[in-house]
């Protein structure tokens, strides 16, 4: 179903959404894992994004992880994938007109990401795109992962915008619930995961590129 209204905010996923890494991701998080004694098969790192770094450490340890060991851990697996990814960075196709348009015509921008805020700072900044978004959601602002709506929440009430007001856009599972939890129109990155699964966990659309959005705004 295409959105009948113009939104007045558009509140983005990165992993997977803005930047096609997800691979690296899954590079990253075999390895990480491979040293901690449990290698985690492709298949739940995909099935598992959106999730919180802490969510995939308890998952390879089988115990809780307090604060302090998940941001060591957190630091350590995203050194091996920020070097991996860092020679292929690049905007998924379309995004960077979309958000011209978007800026221009007063759209309010945010990221809502599960990231931690160094992935964040250095995807934004190496790829120029830091200029768009006045609201930077990741994993420290918010405890309850997705598919908990919390971080697509906090970030409209960041915006000033009302959560009906507001467009996700993202390639999970879990987030296009996440974003339909939160009582917003998701349109769901077909990157990764099937259009017919993102829409049977509630996407209002599916599309295979921003460019397809670029004559809505």
């Amino acid at each position: 179903m295409e959105s009948t209204r113009k939104m007045k905010a558009y509140i983005f996923d990165m992993d997977g959404t803005m930047i096609d890494n997800v691979p690296y991701h899954v590079k990253a998080w075999k390895e990480f894992s491979r040293k901690y004694g449990n290698e985690l098969s492709e298949r739940d790192i995909v099935g598992w994004m959106g999730m919180t770094n802490r969510a995939y450490q308890e998952r390879i340890l089988g115990r809780q992880v307090e604060d302090d060991e998940s941001r060591r851990m957190s630091e350590e697996k995203e050194i091996i994938y920020r070097e991996l990814y860092r020679p292929y960075m690049k905007p998924a196709p379309g995004l960077v007109e979309l958000l011209d348009r978007a800026q221009a015509k007063g759209v309010r921008l945010a990221v809502a990401s599960g990231a931690p805020k160094g992935n964040i700072n250095f995807i934004l900044d190496g790829l120029d795109l830091r200029r768009y978004f006045p609201v930077l959601v990741d994993d420290s602002v918010y405890s309850r992962g997705k598919p908990d709506p919390e971080c697509f929440l906090t970030a409209a009430k960041m915006l000033g915008v009302e959560p009906r007001d507001c467009t996700v856009f993202e390639d999970a599972v879990k987030g296009v619930q996440a974003g339909k939890a939160a009582g917003m129109e998701v349109v769901a990155m077909t990157l990764y995961t099937p259009a017919e699964e993102l829409l049977a966990a509630g996407a209002d659309r599916a599309i295979a590129s921003f460019a397809e959005m670029l004559g809505e705004v």
